[in-house]
C-alpha cells in the first residue's frame, strides 16, 4: 500500500503564475504578443500559456475565457489506485540505495540535463519528494549505476514501468515536475531507430515538448524564483531535441523561431556554477550540430551557411572556459599540452568533432575524402580510447552510439589509402570496442556495430586504385583543430608521416590564417574580440546551393 502522503497530491511550487497573452498594438508596429502574469485559478497549481497572436487586435477577456472547471476535479479513482499498486509504483529503495542512485544521477546525468533544484537534488526523504520524479531519477541512475545491489532491488525496466504508470495515470499534478520526469525517461531507450516504439527518447521528447508549450516554457520567464529552473528545463529539451534528431535523422520538435527564451547564463546556476559553465557550452555546440544536421537533411547547404557554421564552431572553441579545454598553451614550449583527463570535458568535445565531420562531408565532392572529416573522426576515436582505458564507456548516454557510428564510417572509407589504413584500422578497433560496450546498455549500438563490421568485412571493390595521401586541410578548416592535444589524433600523425615520406611539408601553422594569433586569442579575456573573429567574412562569399548533397551519412557506402 502507498504511504499516507501519496493519498493526496502535493501542491506545485510556491508562487505559481499563469501565463496568458496580452496584445499590444500601435499604428506603426505589427501585433506583438508577450506573456503576462495572472493569478493561478487553482487547478492543481499548473501554469498555462495560450497564445493569441492570430486574433490580432481583438480584445479577449481571459477571465471569462477560463471561467469553467477542469474536466478532472477529483483525485485518483479506486481503479487507478489499484493499477498503480499492481505496477508497484509505491516501492522505494532503502536509504543506502536511494543515496547511491541519487549520487550517480547527479554525477553522470545531471550535468547534461540540470533539471533539479537544490531542494530536489539533495532530498534524502522519499516521502517529501515527487513519486514520479523519484522513479524517473532512479531509472536514469540505474542506467549508469548497474551495481549488484541496485540490480537486485529493481531493474531499469522496472523503474521505467513504475514511472510510466505514474505518468499515464496522472498521479503528478505539477507540470514542471512532469516535464522533468519525461526528460529523464530518455535514459531508458530500449530500442534503436530501426523500430517503432512508445518507449524511446524520441517518443518522450515529443511529449515533454508538447507539455512545455502548454505551460509557456518556450517564452522568456518573468523574474522570480522559477525563472532559472524554467530556462534550464527549456534548454535541456532543446539540446535533447537536437541530439535525437542527429541520432535518428528525423525533424526536430522545437523550432527556436517560436521561442524567445534567451540562452542560458551563469545566473541560472547560482547553486552550481561549474555545471552552468559546462551546460552553457553544451547547449551552444549541440545547437550548432542540430542546425547543421537540419540544413543537410533539407538539402539547403550553401557556401554562406557553411561559413556561418565554420565561424560558429571556431568561436565556440575560443569561448570555452579554460577548465573545459582539452589542452593548455605553454609559453615555455610554445605548444599546446594536454590537460589532465576530465570525463565531462572530453564528452563535451565529441559533438564538436562530430559537427566538423558532418560539415566536411557536406562539402566533399567526387571521390575525395575530406581530411577534416578524417581528423575529426580520429579525435573522436582518441577520446573513446581514453574512455575505454578508464572503463567509462558504460557511463555514456545513448547519443554516443551515433557519434561513434559517424566516426567509424569516415575511418572505414580510408581502406583505399595503404599508407593511412593501419592507423585508421586501429581507430576503428577503438570505435568497434566502444560500440560493443555501449551495446550492453543501448540496443542501438548493436546495429551500428554490425553495419561497420559488415562494411569492413566486405572486400574492396575490384579495380579500386590505391590513393597516396589525403588532401591538405583547407585554410578555413585548419583553425578548427588548433589548440587540441594532437597525441589523441592517430590519423594526424599518420598523415604527417605519409607526407614526410613523400617529401610533402605539412605544418598546421603554415595553413592558419596569418592575421590570427590564435594562442593569444585563446588566452584573451575579451569576449567581444572573440565574437568578432571570423574564419571567413560572409560578404566575401556567394550562395551556391549544394543540391546534390545527400543527408550526412546517406552516401557513405556502408554496405561496402
Amino acid at each position: 500500500m502507498p504511504p499516507d502522503n501519496w493519498d493526496t497530491h502535493r501542491a506545485s511550487f510556491d508562487g505559481t503564475v499563469q501565463l496568458t497573452a496580452e496584445t499590444h498594438i500601435t499604428d506603426a508596429s505589427p501585433v506583438v504578443t508577450r506573456p503576462v502574469l495572472q493569478e493561478d485559478p487553482g487547478t492543481g497549481g499548473s501554469s498555462t500559456y495560450i497564445g493569441r497572436h492570430h486574433f490580432g487586435d481583438s480584445a479577449i477577456d481571459e477571465t471569462s475565457a477560463r471561467d469553467y472547471g477542469q474536466s478532472r476535479q477529483q483525485g485518483l479513482s479506486e481503479l487507478e489506485q489499484k493499477t498503480l499498486e499492481l505496477w508497484n509504483v509505491f516501492a522505494l529503495p532503502p536509504r543506502p540505495l536511494h543515496e547511491s542512485l541519487l549520487e550517480s544521477f547527479m554525477q553522470y546525468c545531471f550535468p547534461w540535463m540540470p533539471l533539479l533544484e537544490p531542494s530536489e537534488a539533495h532530498v534524502r526523504d522519499n516521502q517529501q519528494s515527487s513519486l514520479l520524479l523519484s522513479q524517473a531519477i532512479f531509472l536514469a541512475a540505474s542506467r549508469v549505476n548497474p551495481s549488484p545491489p541496485v540490480c537486485e532491488y529493481a531493474s531499469s525496466a522496472e523503474f521505467y514501468q513504475r514511472a510510466k504508470a505514474l505518468f499515464w495515470i496522472g498521479h503528478e499534478k505539477n507540470e514542471l515536475t512532469v516535464i522533468k520526469a519525461t526528460t529523464m525517461l530518455h535514459w531508458y531507450t530500449p530500442d534503436g531507430p530501426a523500430f517503432v516504439s512508445h518507449d524511446t527518447s524520441e517518443y518522450w521528447l515529443k511529449i515533454g515538448v508538447g507539455l512545455a508549450y502548454q505551460i509557456g516554457l518556450h517564452k522568456e520567464p518573468p523574474p522570480g524564483p522559477p525563472r532559472a529552473i524554467r530556462r534550464r528545463m527549456w534548454w535541456s529539451l532543446v539540446v535533447r531535441d537536437s541530439l535525437i534528431s542527429v541520432s535518428r535523422g528525423r525533424p526536430r520538435a522545437v523550432n527556436l523561431e517560436d521561442s524567445d527564451v534567451s540562452m542560458p547564463t551563469l545566473d541560472d546556476f547560482a547553486d552550481a556554477p561549474q555545471t552552468g559553465e559546462l551546460f552553457i557550452a553544451y547547449v551552444e555546440v549541440c545547437c550548432i550540430l542540430g542546425d547543421l544536421v537540419q540544413t543537410c537533411a533539407r538539402r539547403r547547404m550553401t557556401t554562406s551557411k557553411r561559413t556561418e557554421v565554420l565561424n560558429a564552431l571556431f568561436k565556440w572553441t575560443r569561448m570555452l572556459p579554460a577548465r573545459l579545454m582539452l589542452a593548455q598553451y605553454s609559453v615555455d614550449t610554445r605548444s599546446y599540452e594536454a590537460r589532465p583527463h576530465d570525463f565531462l570535458a572530453r564528452q563535451l568535445h565529441v559533438p564538436y568533432f562530430t559537427s566538423i565531420i558532418i560539415l566536411a562531408r557536406s562539402g566533399a565532392t567526387g571521390e575525395n575524402i575530406s581530411p577534416a572529416a578524417v581528423m575529426a573522426a580520429s579525435f573522436v576515436a582518441g577520446v573513446y580510447e581514453d574512455f575505454l582505458a578508464r572503463n567509462l564507456v558504460g557511463l555514456l548516454s545513448p547519443t554516443f552510439t551515433t557519434f561513434a557510428f559517424i566516426s567509424g564510417l569516415v575511418l572505414r572509407s580510408l581502406r583505399s589509402y595503404p599508407g593511412l589504413w593501419p592507423a585508421a584500422r586501429k581507430d576503428l578497433e577503438t570505435i568497434l570496442a566502444s560500440l560493443q560496450q555501449l551495446s550492453n546498455r543501448w540496443r542501438s549500438a548493436i546495429g551500428a556495430y554490425k553495419v561497420i563490421q559488415r562494411a569492413l568485412d566486405h572486400p574492396v571493390p575490384t579495380g579500386t586504385s590505391p590513393k597516396r595521401s589525403l588532401l591538405s586541410l583547407s585554410r578555413e578548416e585548419a583553425p578548427l583543430f588548433e589548440g587540441f592535444p594532437l597525441h589523441i589524433c592517430r590519423m594526424w600523425h599518420a598523415s604527417e608521416a605519409e607526407r614526410a615520406a613523400q617529401n610533402v611539408d605539412f605544418n598546421l601553422s603554415d595553413i592558419l590564417p596569418p592575421q590570427m594569433d590564435l594562442a593569444a586569442e585563446r588566452g584573451s579575456n575579451s569576449q567581444a574580440a572573440i565574437m568578432n573573429l571570423n574564419l571567413l567574412p560572409d560578404d566575401s562569399l556567394f550562395d551556391v546551393p549544394f543540391d546534390d548533397v545527400p543527408y550526412f551519412w546517406g552516401d557513405w557506402g556502408v554496405n561496402g
